[in-house]
């Protein structure tokens, strides 16, 4: 399974929400002992120094010994959450130097993208209720290591003349799919291009064995 990090979800989470936890506690633990035993005020605050430094450590671990890895066309890139997963998977690529009355600087890369809740990876408590995925990165990625947002121009020519039904924040029920349809402005020389999917923002960042975190290898989607 190709997936946005090398740490079970529930680990990380559980590992983030703990050492939060804790760090919160060992803060009052010291603001007490100001008051009451002034002496042992900073035994707390060299607690929250030992586990922030524990935590960044295991956080490089993962990160340094992760590896960038390239799904097949077709297979699904999972972002793992604490009961279920949102799979994408890469279903048509086109290339076209018109799209309406939009013209490519470069050509346009046409990508048909599947939005997939894959029912397997429910707890069975979870129940039939819909999930709205994460706002989620669409990046192309040439074999020079440059980086292509969607194109302005072409989404809105391609949204005008087709009509997209779906956007990547349309919820889901478990099982259920759907596609939509994203435009990238190429320069002609790009080759290798690789679609990158990411969710950032916080926690992600923090999140152990998480794509987002400094030095992590990346999983990206073969066109």
């Amino acid at each position: 399974m190709y997936t946005n990090g090398n740490l079970e979800a529930h680990l990380a989470a559980l590992l983030f929400l703990g050492c939060t936890a804790l760090i919160f506690f060992l803060l009052i633990a010291a603001a007490i002992l100001f008051f009451v035993r002034r002496r042992w005020a900073p035994y707390p605050l060299l607690a929250i120094a030992v586990v922030v430094m524990g935590y960044g450590l295991l956080l490089a671990a993962f990160s340094y010994t992760s590896y960038d890895r390239t799904a097949a066309r077709g297979d699904e890139k999972y972002f793992c959450e604490m009961d279920c997963h949102i799979a994408y998977s890469v279903l048509n690529v086109e290339h076209t130097k018109f799209i309406g009355d939009a013209t490519a600087h470069g050509e346009f890369v046409i990508i048909t993208l599947r939005s997939h809740f894959d029912e397997r990876t429910i707890t069975p408590w979870r129940g039939d209720s819909p999930l709205r995925p994460d706002p989620v990165l669409l990046q192309l990625i040439d074999a020079n290591g440059r980086s292509y947002s969607v194109s302005t121009n072409g989404q809105e020519a391609w949204d005008t003349t087709h009509q997209q039904p779906h956007s990547l924040r349309d919820p889901l029920r478990p099982g259920e799919s759907f596609k939509t349809t994203w435009i990238f402005d190429v320069p002609p020389d790009a080759q290798s291009m690789r679609l990158l999917t990411e969710v950032r923002g916080f926690p992600t960042y923090l999140l152990i064995g998480d794509e987002t975190t400094p030095r992590h290898g990346k999983t990206y989607l073969a066109l």
